[in-house]
């Protein structure tokens, strides 16, 4: 039996083979049964742990991002004590709303303390606003006006330019009529449409000053210096004459506000 074995492994290697299929292997290569398997992706790890923010030192902040931080707090307490109504949560933002409570009535006491060191800041000083206090700052607060009327009247001199069938501008025809006469001021009045203000008789027709003066609304109250032939505005519309002697002083001091 083994001389048999022995004769036909001799018999098969004796029969020709070409080279090419002795060198060139397989495609694709075969082996083992897991050489082929698919391979499967790694699986992922968990994800690097992110730094936590930096929380910025409250003391090195400005006093406007301070006050942003601390209203942010206010407002996320008072959120939660509305959203989730507990004791605790509501004790929370009553204890933010005293803060700022706290903080409003300090705040009151230090004005009062810095207008003692620096009086020129009290607004009192000048303008008084107590009740017991009205009458003479009304007087002289009239007195300013009345002394700004006889400053500029020394060099003024007024036009005023009506509509005679306008009756608003004839009822301050009337007003600037008293006006003038009270405070000894010229007035020349002037109608755009040929109709005379009883108030104003002795009113003259407009020949072209309203156009020379570039007048397009009325009524129209101007102040007028005789000798240059300057003019200015004073009023236009209608004005009583406690808000027109208040007009004379914003003018005779430039519109300078009260300080």
């Amino acid at each position: 039996m083994m001389r048999l074995l022995c004769a036909m492994m001799m018999a098969a290697l004796s029969l020709p083979v070409a080279a090419e299929e002795i060198i060139t292997p397989a495609k694709p290569f075969t082996g083992w049964f897991w050489y082929n398997e698919p391979k499967k992706a790694p699986e992922p790890g968990p994800a690097p742990a992110q730094p936590a923010p930096a929380v910025p030192d409250f003391s090195k902040l400005s006093a406007q991002e301070q006050a942003k931080v601390l209203r942010g707090f206010t407002m996320e307490a008072l959120n939660r004590a509305i959203l989730y109504p507990t004791r605790e949560n509501t004790a929370t933002f009553l204890r933010w709303q005293r803060f700022w409570t706290d903080r409003g009535s300090m705040f009151s006491q230090s004005f009062a303390a810095a207008q003692l060191s620096h009086p020129d800041l009290d607004y009192n000083l000048e303008y008084p606003h107590y009740n017991s206090m009205a009458p003479f700052v009304q007087s002289r607060d009239q007195q300013k006006q009345q002394d700004a009327v006889m400053q500029l009247a020394q060099r003024y001199g007024l036009f005023y330019f009506y509509r005679g069938s306008d009756p608003i501008d004839v009822q301050m025809a009337g007003v600037v009529a008293d006006f003038a006469k009270h405070n000894g001021i010229s007035l020349i009045p002037v109608s755009v449409d040929g109709q005379v203000a009883a108030s104003l008789p002795q009113s003259r027709p407009d020949t072209g000053q309203a156009r020379t003066m570039n007048i397009t609304h009325f009524p129209a109250l101007m102040l007028v210096e005789p000798k240059s032939r300057h003019f200015r505005a004073l009023s236009y519309g209608f004005m009583t004459q406690d808000d027109l002697s208040k007009r004379f002083l914003n003018v005779a001091t430039g519109f300078k506000p009260n300080s």
